[in-house]
């Protein structure tokens, strides 16, 4: 061992069990951290609200300042990682830059702030070493992570007169709040569910309760009424039965949960309340609890077939053409279920021919009703975009505003107001997120973005080495499907904006890329990993580059100490393993005292960052409460404070001047709009405010019309603006 390699980068394998033990549950820290925060942002609005999304992360940050100091002194990263982590950081710090030249400042920076818990993310899950037990902890640990969200979501079917969210729209949306997101969520989940049901070497108790989620999923997932999810499961389903090796079971476990799922939803299809919103509670309550009863039962028998199915199969051994009869069965089963559920819910809307003349005509015309914005299940017909064409062209037309830097992170809504097809069409997100990006942060930010995601994506979807290629394959195969899976509906939604869904997808992401960089220097070094070794952690990337390379490390006698069958030896027609060339080392990066500390300070920046405007919200509610109890003078203390906080906010400027009207100093309180007007000269609502002021405290009609014109200027299609526009413009009545 070199004086340079710390004591614990090349650790035996039979030499301190304690010692290594504690290593790999280190390792399994930031997992646990990380699912720990998805779920809190999942009941926090999804991560999506500022304030709440704010209270999760200042646990996050200290826990991320806690790896750092308890990270080995030399990270090992390979080239695609390095790079995908220098584009990540490049990219944040872009979205921050953009701070400097953004149409709402305010915006760009709360944009940053959450760029930079996604990068923490990043770093942290991609850099720390992972093997057979952080991937299996990372993939069941989503379904667990996702199985409380899933029962809170479908409560609300069949449980409404308790859990009262689906009142208002058919659609499962809570706790996430945008129901595609949900859906998005559920098709990530359902993939390492499916692969847990199915896999051989799993305990039958836990193989069952993986079906059991995968049912709760599915119910869930439909009730949803996404079609963009929907898009998505198929894509998943088809990249995880392409790339795992449990195909067979795999179909089996698919067939076990689809069948019970779809017979109790064909069985359910006349419970009108479940698939139509609904002012009829007590109908509702109902329908919902015996839809629930027959939902119960469906589940329960999804983990017992599942049960006997692995009891079967640990006694009896298909041969290969038996192998292919059942899958063949498997196969027929599920394209039946498909089938016939297919048209027992077309028969809800006027049977196959209906559906056909239904697609047909909004394929075909013109007219936006054609294609209606529904909250019920048979907007699963629909074939239009939702507007999310015009969306896409908003975005390009702002693109060619600003093509090199965007007109700041998180402004799309401006962009929005300005080129908008009508007044109801209020947006904040291209629901595409590469056009997003292009609108918001131009083509240096898009080819940034493209960079760090591509290269994540790339990095996790890289093939093991031969040594390693049937260790965990199936679970591999289901996480990469759920991350193709995300990139698929990010194209077609605004996933990006929603903290819990990006979290997971960086989370799952992060180890599939640190757990093949693993497996391939495993491979590179002719280990063979025991199952022992994912109950008591892999070692670590370092210990394995220089196993396979043994000329980079200087082994006194004695250092090592192994036991007989600790190295699988190569068959005998196995070729030789040659040396890896040097490029394909990986990167072993020095992690000392000094960038310990770096890291640290960059850490209470980030954590000070999400902290001012956090505070600054705070104080601002705070004025308006009191301003509501007449307390003026605690009013515009708090909301100068508010102001002082998050100096680029309108916000506090606007509540500060209502309150200055309050107390009747209207000349003072045009000061300060006009102070909102130099600070954002791009946002709409400080020309409406100050017009509204203009107009109705002070008289100053000519001055308030010439307000509402430059606001119609950046929002054609505003209403109020218009309106007030007209009584500016009003022949002054006569005493």
């Amino acid at each position: 061992m070199t004086k340079s390699d710390p004591p614990h980068t090349i650790l035996p394998r039979t030499a301190f069990p304690i010692a290594r033990l504690a290593l790999g549950a280190l390792r399994c820290l930031p997992v646990v951290f990380v699912l720990a925060a998805l779920v809190a942002l999942s009941f926090r609005s999804g991560g999506y609200i500022f304030p709440r999304t704010a209270t999760v992360v200042f646990i996050l940050v200290p826990l991320a300042a806690v790896w750092v100091w308890l990270a080995p002194r030399r990270l090992t990263l390979g080239p695609p990682a390095f790079v995908v982590l220098a584009a990540f950081a490049a990219f944040t710090a872009w979205t921050g830059l953009s701070i400097a030249w953004s149409v709402g400042p305010d915006l760009s920076w709360l944009a940053f702030d959450v760029t930079a818990l996604y990068l923490l993310v990043a770093v942290v899950v991609t850099a720390t070493p992972a093997g057979p037990a952080q991937l299996r902890l990372a993939g069941y640990g989503f379904v667990g992570a996702m199985v409380p969200v899933a029962v809170y979501a479908f409560l609300g079917k069949v449980l409404p007169e308790v859990v009262t969210h689906a009142h208002l729209y058919a659609r499962l949306s809570a706790p996430l709040g945008y129901w595609n997101v949900l859906a998005i969520m559920l098709v990530m989940a359902i993939v390492p569910a499916l692969e847990g049901a199915s896999r051989r070497s799993l305990p039958f108790a836990f193989r069952g309760a993986c079906a059991g989620a995968l049912a709760l999923f599915a119910f869930t997932l439909f009730f949803a009424f996404s079609r963009g999810g929907t898009l998505a499961l198929a894509l998943a389903l088809v990249v995880y039965f392409v790339l795992t090796n449990e195909r067979l079971q795999g179909a089996l476990s698919l067939v076990l949960t689809a069948v019970p799922v779809a017979a109790v939803l064909y069985h359910g299809r006349h419970l009108d309340t479940l698939f139509n919103a609904t002012t009829s509670d007590a109908l509702r309550t109902a329908q919902g609890h015996l839809f629930g009863r027959w939902a119960l039962a469906a589940i329960c028998l999804a983990i017992v077939a599942q049960v006997i199915v692995a009891l079967v199969g640990r006694h009896v051994s298909l041969g290969g053409r038996s192998r292919q009869v059942v899958g063949a069965v498997a196969l027929a089963v599920a394209l039946a279920v498909v089938g016939v559920g297919g048209l027992a819910f077309a028969s809800r809307y006027g049977g196959v021919a209906g559906v056909v003349h239904k697609v047909a005509h909004q394929f075909t015309s013109s007219d936006s009703s054609a294609n209606p914005h529904t909250s019920d299940a048979g907007r699963l017909l629909a074939l239009g975009s939702n507007g999310r064409i015009p969306m896409a062209r908003e975005g390009v037309k702002g693109f060619r505003q600003h093509p090199l830097a965007g007109s700041g992170a998180g402004t799309f809504r401006f962009t929005n107001y300005l080129y908008r097809p009508n007044a109801s069409f209020v947006v904040k997100n291209a629901h595409n997120q590469w056009i997003n990006v292009l609108s918001e942060l131009g083509l240096v930010g898009l080819v940034l973005f493209a960079l760090a995601i591509g290269g994540l994506v790339f990095a996790a979807l890289r093939p093991v080495g031969r040594a390693a290629r049937d260790l965990d394959r199936g679970l591999l195969a289901a996480l990469q499907a759920a991350i193709v899976a995300f990139v698929f509906h990010m194209t077609i939604d605004w996933d990006w904006d929603m903290a819990a869904a990006a979290v997971a997808f960086l989370l799952l992401t992060g180890v599939c890329a640190a757990f093949v960089r693993h497996q391939r220097a495993a491979a590179r070094a002719g280990i063979a990993l025991s199952a022992s070794d994912a109950a008591r952690g892999a070692p670590d990337d370092a210990t394995l580059a220089a196993q396979a390379a043994p000329g980079d490390v200087t082994q006194a006698p004695g250092d090592v100490t192994q036991a007989p069958g600790d190295v699988t030896p190569a068959a005998p027609d196995d070729p030789p393993v040659a040396p890896p060339a040097v490029s394909r080392e990986p990167r072993r990066l020095r992690f000392g005292i000094a960038s310990r500390v770096l890291v640290t300070g960059v850490l209470l920046l980030v954590a000070l960052s999400w902290f001012a405007p956090y505070l600054s919200d705070r104080a601002l509610s705070r004025s308006i409460v009191l301003a509501s109890d007449n307390h003026t003078a605690a009013a515009v203390t708090q909301a100068r404070r508010a102001h002082r906080l998050d100096p680029l906010a309108v916000d506090p400027l606007f509540t500060l001047a209502l309150v200055e009207q309050q107390q009747g100093r209207g000349s003072t309180a045009q000061a300060t709009l006009e102070q909102a007007v130099r600070l954002q000269p791009q946002n709409y609502a400080t020309y409406y405010e100050l017009g509204l002021m203009q107009l109705n405290v002070l008289g100053l009609r000519r001055q308030a019309a010439t307000s509402f014109r430059r606001a119609l200027s950046l929002n054609p299609y505003d209403d109020n603006s218009s309106y007030e526009l007209s009584v500016a413009s009003a022949p002054a009545a006569t005493p």
